[in-house]
């Protein structure tokens, strides 16, 4: 019986130590399998190349060139839709697209420890990082230039700067001088018996002076008609002081107007009022400079992005068509908002920098594709290398949109005083709506790719 009951716990701690062997034993990275060459449709992959090349540059360039050519004459409206719908767009591609992909690759059981158990927040941690890099460099920027403009939320360009407070660096506006001289008695030849004139007033319990020049009657030497000899002598004493204290802030008051001209203080700036034009604004170089540091750090969470996107297009072999058809509206959707933020920076006409930002776009996801045909029998999305490499570059991508999509575009777009001064109440109702419809179409198509 003993000998039974030995066996017994012999086999059930062999059979717990095996357990705890196969629990601990981590899964082996890779899938193990390649794309069989009888199977992969290598002509559809090359096609598919071109495909979305075609709709990657015809999204991001749309806005660009409806912008720059004039003779196209785009409404202004679609400019506002384009604008908006593609602030959508960015957000979710963000949230729905980038931080899930980061999450799901960094979380695979065959990565390290470090991934798994000890930290799994990690995709977390870097796209905070890449969140707060950016905030800093956007506060390096905007100390350099000392405000800030992304070309307005109606897509139309700048709105009227405010003028400086202060010069010369001093936070004090100087406006137009105020008007401080006593008010000059009343004009009365009439006086009562204490000696003052029947409608006498206080001057000095009226505010509203004026300054003028001395006529006829208010000489010296006469009030109303009235020499001074058949004023009383108190009045006599109040006068001369009073024209002694005239002259002395009239010359106080030329003096500030002299200083005022000499600084040449700026004119208030008009009432902004929306209007529908593409002219190009007008802004200075700090404020163009730091517009465009803002669209290519934009640009550049994408790109990170789209090279993975084109490799997993070309080493896809099993619902290759569902995914293609998800990508192209993809990246459709994804250019057309980059491209209207581009289109919203006024680059002289000749520049060749905006037609470099598009076709960078138009070209990195086709380049992923290429590298993806050419390493479609060695590269291994389930490997712990390009596991690593996809969920870090994704959690970085994700980190940077989501910064630039709600502050410099959302929160520009509709809190600031820029929107508050040239939107009306439905135009900002408008303008939400067409966010929340390239959100939801980002949405959608982040449920098949």
């Amino acid at each position: 019986m003993s000998g039974t009951v030995l066996n017994g716990t012999v086999a059930a701690n062999v059979t717990d130590a095996v357990v705890a062997a196969v629990i601990d034993t981590k899964p082996k990275c890779g899938s193990g399998e390649n794309n069989n060459p009888e199977d992969y449709d290598l002509p559809l992959h090359i096609a598919a190349v071109f495909m979305v090349f075609a709709f990657s540059i015809g999204g991001c360039g749309f806005p660009v060139v409806a912008k720059r050519v004039t003779w196209m004459k785009i409404p202004p409206k679609i400019f506002f839709f384009c604008k908006h719908f593609g602030t959508g767009v960015l957000i979710a591609t963000a949230f729905v697209h980038l931080l899930p992909t980061a999450f799901y690759s960094l979380s695979d059981p065959c990565l390290p420890d470090l991934f798994i158990k000890n930290y799994p927040p990690m995709p977390g941690v870097i796209m905070m990082a890449a969140l707060f890099a950016l905030f800093v460099i956007e506060l390096y920027l905007k100390g350099k230039t000392g405000g800030h403009s992304h070309g307005g939320p109606t897509g139309q360009g700048l709105a009227a700067q405010g003028a400086p407070h202060g010069v010369g660096g001093i936070g004090v506006a100087i406006s137009a001088p105020v008007n401080y001289a006593p008010q000059r008695p009343p004009r009365s030849a009439q006086w009562d018996s204490n000696g003052f004139p029947v409608d006498h007033k206080d001057p000095f319990q009226n505010n509203a002076f004026e300054v003028d020049e001395y006529d006829e009657e208010s000489r010296p030497g006469s009030y109303g008609g009235v020499d001074q000899a058949e004023m009383p002598p108190w009045f006599q004493a109040f006068f001369a002081r009073y024209v002694r204290q005239r002259e002395e802030l009239k010359s106080a008051i030329a003096s500030v107007a002299q200083t005022a001209t000499a600084v040449a203080m700026p004119a208030p700036p008009p009432p902004v009022v929306y209007r529908e034009t593409t002219d190009e604004p007008q802004m200075d170089a700090a404020t163009f400079k730091k517009m465009s540091m803002n669209i290519t750090l934009l640009e550049g969470g994408i790109l990170f992005h789209s090279i993975f996107v084109g490799m997993t297009i070309s080493i896809t072999n099993d619902g290759f068509l569902i995914l293609l058809i998800a990508i192209l509206f993809h990246q459709f959707f994804e250019g057309l908002g980059l491209g209207s933020r581009i289109a919203a920076i006024p680059y002289p006409k000749r520049a060749i920098r905006p037609w470099v930002l598009v076709c960078a776009f138009g070209l990195t996801c086709p380049i992923g594709q290429v590298i993806g045909l050419l390493t479609r029998g060695v590269y291994d999305p389930a490997s712990a290398f390009a596991l690593i490499m996809v969920g870090v570059f994704n959690a970085i991508s994700s980190g940077l949109l989501i910064y630039a999509a709600t502050v410099d575009l959302l929160a520009e777009d509709f809190l600031s005083e820029e929107a508050q001064d040239q939107m009306t109440k439905w135009m900002k109702i408008r303008a939400f709506c067409f966010v929340l419809m390239g959100a939801a179409g980002m949405s959608v198509v982040g449920a098949f790719a």
